[in-house]
């Protein structure tokens, strides 16, 4: 037990690190190919950071356990929401700036639309998976066209770094990011099933918390540093990885069982985060979450767990 609570707390501090050396890096990145933070944070950060919800969800659907590969990318996108996004709002109210901010909400909308539709036969298909797979390669084709529509707006500073070691930064992040999730998703495990709590309890909330702690990490740090465009793209683009990239590559390896808990509750929760989401940013604010909505979405979510128990 003792060693699990190292684990926990030492991964916790790498993944605040590894976050913020993601932002100076990706900032950096962003000043030299002319792109605009959020194009940064919506490919390319949330590709790093959703890489342990990537291996968990893999590796968990090979060894057979399909309530954690899918547990843990429902669980992490409720978390990337309520949490990410909703302490990076305690630290910094989130300004929107992208004009077509919409676009990514609705996409990410669409694409948790699918999921649920796919799953009403309790089972998802290596066929699907390559449908997911397809449209995420779709959407960045989106994104690309939409930095290269935009350059000419954007008024970037001077690079911190040199190219090449910035991307190293961004590379060693990474690592440090993995490094960190896993600490913290070994020693939380260990916890819980000490204490006899179920695979799709623990999927949803101490795993899929340990893997959405590298974008919780990196929006903070991001809202810290004032790069808020990096905070919401990071979560963002995360969300649609994780459907997308992680559960479609998941589903072509093996075809994963729906668990119908997680049919009738828990993809209702990820809508219904995902729409609150939506009315914060174009409805009740215009394009800006505060703290007391940031508080909102951390209440919302420890009554989830809650619920969850």
């Amino acid at each position: 037990m003792v060693l699990d609570i190292i684990y926990l707390f030492g991964g916790i501090l790498l993944l605040y690190l590894g976050g913020d050396f993601l932002v100076k890096g990706s900032v950096s990145l962003a000043n030299h190919f002319k792109v605009s933070p959020f194009f940064i944070g919506i490919v390319i950060i949330s590709l790093g950071t959703s890489f342990p919800e990537l291996i968990v969800s893999v590796d968990a659907a090979i060894k057979g356990h399909p309530d954690i590969s899918l547990g843990n990318i429902v669980g992490s996108n409720i978390a990337n929401i309520s949490l990410a996004l909703g302490i990076t709002a305690l630290v910094l109210p989130i300004i929107v700036r992208k004009k077509n901010i919409w676009i990514d909400w609705l996409a990410l909308f669409i694409f948790s639309g699918i999921i649920v539709g796919f799953s009403l036969n309790h089972c998802l298909q290596r066929s699907e998976g390559i449908v997911l797979v397809i449209l995420l390669g779709a959407y960045y084709g989106y994104q690309i066209y939409d930095a290269r529509k935009e350059r000419r707006e954007i008024k970037l500073e001077k690079a911190k770094y040199n190219m090449w070691f910035s991307v190293l930064i961004v590379i060693a992040a990474f690592f440090v990011l993995a490094f960190g999730a896993e600490g913290v998703i070994n020693g939380g495990s260990n916890i819980a099933k000490s204490m006899g709590i179920s695979e799709r309890i623990i999927s949803l909330t101490v795993i899929a918390f340990g893997t959405s702690l590298p974008e919780i990490a990196t929006s903070f740090v991001a809202a810290l540093k004032k790069q808020l465009d990096i905070s919401i793209a990071n979560v963002l683009g995360s969300n649609i990885f994780n459907i997308a990239g992680v559960l479609g590559v998941t589903t072509i390896i093996k075809p994963i069982q729906v668990n119908n808990r997680i049919l009738n509750f828990d993809y209702w929760w990820m809508l219904s985060f995902l729409i609150l989401l939506a009315l914060m940013i174009f409805v009740f604010r215009k394009r800006r979450i505060t703290r007391i909505e940031g508080g909102i979405f951390i209440i919302i979510y420890a009554i989830y767990v809650y619920w969850l128990f």
